[in-house]
C-alpha cells in the first residue's frame, strides 16, 4: 500500500471579501467546485471540463429547535490532499487509488446563539462528495433534522435520468419534467452527450436512507433524510460522480473512497465465490425422478454438485428452521426433515461453505452470540438477513450491529431486502452483497426486469455497491412449474450466463437446481469459472439501455460479458487489452440466429389470466445457445451477435 500523507494546499482556497467565497478542483483539474457565502446562506456551484454543470445549489442542514435554520457565516477554511493506494479484500479491481482534494469550511449561525458546525467538500477525479460536522458543542447536546436543504441544482437543456422506482425496481430514461416529487437514489443523469452524473450517498451507518426531491424549477434536486444523534455528529457523504461516459461512472471508485477504511484486522475468511441456492427449485424434478424441497437430501445434492464444479458454497434459504416469520421460531433448530448437523459435516468434508438464510425476527429476538456461535460450530461460512425492511435509521444502525457481530464469529453477510448499498463494503469487507436490484424471480406480482432494463441497471443500482441479482436461470421454459418460480424472464440462456459477471456481487446465488446445469454443461463453464474476485475491470461499450459489455480480469484470465436490449446488437470487440506476444485459448458462449428472449401467454398468473391464456411451461427460443473455441491475440476482433434480449460471453485463457 503506498500512502501519502495530508499535504496542506492553502493556495487552492482563494478568498473574496471575509472568505465568502472559496474554490476546490480534482487532481486532474478537470473538476472545479465553487463555495460562496451571500445573505447567510451557502451555496457551491461545479465545472466539468471547463463547462458549468451544477448551478449554485444551496447547502445546509436546518436542526429540530431551530438550530442552523437561520444564516450561516464562514470563519475560516483549510485545505489538504490526500493520495493513497489501498488494496479490498476483494472486488471489481486489485487496488484503488484515493486520490483527492479537501476543502473543510468553518460556519458558525449569525444570530446570538453562535453555534458551529463545518462543511467538508471532497473533489476526486471521478466526482465529489460532501458532508457536514457538528462538534460537541454548548447549546447543541442533539443533532436532530428537521430538514436538509443540500442541493444539486442540474445544468441542461434537456437532461434525462434514471433511477430506482422502488427498493429494487426502475424508471428508465425519465426527461425530468416528468419526473416524480421523490426519487431514490443512484440517480443517475444525462446531461448533455459528454457528462454523466450519478447522485447518490457513501458511508451510511448513523442516519436513515436519502431521498431526492425535485424542485419546481424542475432542475434542483434536494437531499432529505433523518438523522438523530446525542454529542460530535458526522453525516454521511453526499456523492456526485461526474464522467464523460456511462463507463466512467461504472468505473468510479468514489462511492467506496469516500467509506471509511476496512475495519477488520483479519479478513482471511472472507471468500467470495459462486453460490448454489435452493428456493427457486422447490418442486423442481430432477432427472433420475428425484424432487427437490427443504430437507436433507436435496442439501447432500447440492453439495454434491457443488463439489464436482468446483463452486464455493451452498445458501439455505428460508424454513429450514421453521416458519421464519413467526417471532417465536428458534434460528439454531432445525425442521425434521432437515439434519443440520448431518449437512454440515457432509459439506465440510467434500470443501464447500455452507451459507444459511436467517429472518430479521430470529435475529432480534433471540440471543445473538448464542446464535452464531451455533452457527460457528456447525462451521457456517455466512448468513443471508432477511426481511430487515429499508432504510431508516434504527435500521441501518441494526444491520451494522449485525456486520459486527458476524465479523466476531468469521462470518460473512448478505443483506436481502431494500436497503442501500452505500460503500460500507470497503469498511465491513465482510458484507458480500445486497438485494437492491430487481433480484430476478423476486415477488410474484412484480414484472420481470426487460432486456432493456438489464442494459441501465449497470448505471444505477451497480453503482451503489454490490448486488445479488439472482440471475443464472438456465432451465428458461420449465421452471416455472415450480413452486418458487412465479415468472416467465425475458432474456435468453446465454444474457443469464453473461448477466453474471456484469453484476457484481461477492457471492453469485445461483437459482436453478443442479440438473439444469449439468444439461447445459458446456455453458455452465463459464459460471464455474468466475471467481467473483477480479484484479481488473473494465467497461468495452455501453448504450444506456441499449447494450452494455464488460471485461474483467483476474490472475491472467480474462471474462467478457456482453447483454443487449429486446433489439438485440452487433459489435466487434477488439481484444486490444490483452497481454502482448500471449496466444489465448477462447472460448465463446453465444446466441444462435434463431435465439430470442420471448414467451407466449402472460409473464405471471394474473398477467396470463387477464390475456386468457394458460400459465405453464411452453417451449421457446431462449435456451438456444452455441460454445464456439478458437485461438486469439491482443488487437483481433470478435465479431459479436447478441439475440434480441441475448448475450455473449468470452473466456481467455493464456495457453500453456
Amino acid at each position: 500500500m503506498n500512502h501519502s500523507p495530508l499535504r496542506y494546499f492553502p493556495f487552492l482556497a482563494l478568498s473574496v471579501g471575509s472568505l465568502d467565497a472559496a474554490y476546490l478542483s480534482s487532481p486532474d483539474e478537470r473538476i472545479e467546485i465553487e463555495t460562496r457565502e451571500a445573505d447567510g446562506v451557502l451555496t457551491y456551484s461545479v465545472k466539468f471540463q471547463g463547462k458549468p454543470i451544477i448551478d449554485d445549489s444551496r447547502l445546509g442542514v436546518a436542526l429540530k429547535g431551530g438550530a442552523f435554520s437561520g444564516g450561516l457565516a464562514v470563519t475560516g477554511s483549510e485545505m489538504v490532499s490526500h493520495d493513497e493506494t489501498w488494496e479490498p479484500v476483494w472486488g471489481q479491481t486489485a487496488e484503488y487509488r484515493d486520490h483527492y482534494h479537501q476543502l473543510t469550511l468553518d460556519l458558525v449561525e449569525t444570530g446570538e446563539t453562535k453555534r458551529e458546525m463545518k462543511v467538508i467538500f471532497r473533489a476526486y477525479n471521478d466526482g465529489i462528495g460532501f458532508r457536514y460536522h457538528f462538534p460537541a458543542q454548548e447549546g447543541l447536546s442533539q443533532v436532530d433534522f428537521a430538514k436538509e436543504l443540500s442541493q444539486v441544482s442540474i445544468i441542461s437543456e434537456s437532461p434525462v435520468a434514471w433511477y430506482p422506482k422502488g427498493s429494487t425496481t426502475l424508471f428508465s430514461e425519465i426527461p425530468f419534467e416528468k419526473l416524480k416529487k421523490s426519487s431514490r437514489t443512484p440517480f443517475t443523469i444525462q446531461a448533455s452527450d459528454d457528462c454523466f452524473l450519478s447522485l447518490h450517498e457513501a458511508g451510511v451507518v448513523n442516519s436513515s436512507d436519502a431521498m431526492l426531491g425535485l424542485g419546481k424549477d424542475q432542475r434542483t434536486l434536494t437531499y432529505s433524510c433523518s438523522l438523530k444523534q446525542k454529542g460530535e455528529v458526522t453525516t454521511p457523504w453526499r456523492s456526485i460522480q461526474i464522467a464523460s461516459s456511462p463507463a466512467g461512472l461504472i468505473e468510479s471508485s468514489l462511492i467506496l473512497n469516500l467509506n471509511e477504511p476496512n475495519k477488520l484486522e483479519d479478513t482471511s475468511w472472507i471468500e467470495p465465490g459462486v453460490s448454489l441456492w435452493d428456493w427457486r427449485n422447490h418442486g423442481g424434478k430432477a432427472d433420475d425422478g428425484f424432487v427437490y424441497g427443504i430437507n436433507t437430501e436435496s442439501y447432500l445434492r447440492y453439495i454434491d454438485y457443488a463439489a464436482e464444479k468446483g463452486l464455493a458454497y451452498l445458501l439455505i434459504d428460508a424454513e429450514w428452521y421453521g416458519d421464519e416469520h413467526s417471532p417465536e421460531t428458534d434460528p439454531v433448530t432445525y425442521e425434521e426433515e432437515v439434519n443440520m448437523p448431518k449437512i454440515a459435516d457432509y459439506a465440510k468434508e467434500k470443501g464447500v461453505g455452507l451459507w444459511l438464510y436467517i429472518n430479521d425476527k430470529a435475529l432480534k429476538n433471540f440471543d445473538l452470540d448464542r446464535t452464531f456461535s451455533q452457527y460457528r460450530d456447525w462451521g457456517v461460512k455466512g448468513i443471508k438477513h432477511g426481511f430487515l425492511g429499508g432504510g431508516n435509521q434504527v435500521k441501518n444502525a441494526y444491520s451494522v450491529k449485525i456486520l459486527e457481530k458476524c465479523a466476531e464469529y468469521q462470518i460473512m453477510y448478505v443483506l436481502h431486502e431494500p436497503n442501500k448499498p452505500t460503500g460500507l463494503t470497503r469498511t465491513y469487507p465482510h458484507y458480500m452483497s445486497s438485494e437492491y436490484v430487481n433480484s430476478m424471480l423476486d415477488a410474484a406480482n412484480r414484472p420481470p426486469a426487460t432486456p432493456s432494463e438489464i442494459a441501465v441497471f449497470p448505471v444505477v443500482h451497480n453503482l451503489a455497491g454490490p448486488v445479488d441479482r439472482s440471475c443464472g436461470l438456465f432451465d428458461m421454459d420449465q421452471s416455472i412449474e415450480r413452486a418458487k418460480v412465479h415468472k416467465q424472464i425475458p432474456s435468453t440462456v446465454v444474457s443469464q450466463t453473461a448477466q453474471c459477471l456484469l453484476f457484481p456481487s461477492g457471492i453469485l446465488t445461483l437459482p436453478d437446481m443442479p440438473d439444469a446445469y449439468e444439461r447445459k454443461s458446456d455453458l455452465f463453464t463459464f459460471i464455474q469459472h468466475l471467481p467473483m474476485d477480479y484484479d481488473e475491470s473494465k467497461v468495452l461499450a455501453m448504450e444506456i439501455g441499449k447494450h452494455v459489455t464488460m471485461a474483467r480480469r483476474a490472475g491472467d484470465t480474462w471474462f467478457v460479458a456482453s447483454v443487449a436490449d429486446e433489439s438485440g446488437h452487433e459489435q466487434e470487440i477488439t481484444l486490444d487489452f490483452l497481454d502482448a506476444d500471449v496466444t489465448y485459448a477462447a472460448t465463446l458462449y453465444e446466441d444462435t440466429a434463431e435465439s430470442h428472449y420471448e414467451f407466449p401467454g402472460g409473464w405471471n398468473k394474473g398477467d396470463a389470466k387477464k390475456k386468457g391464456v394458460p400459465f405453464r411451461p411452453v417451449e421457446t427460443k431462449r435456451e438456444l445457445y452455441q460454445v464456439r473455441e478458437m485461438e486469439v491475440k491482443k488487437g483481433d476482433v470478435i465479431a459479436a451477435k447478441l439475440a434480441p434480449g441475448g448475450g455473449h460471453c468470452l473466456l481467455l485463457k493464456p495457453k500453456k
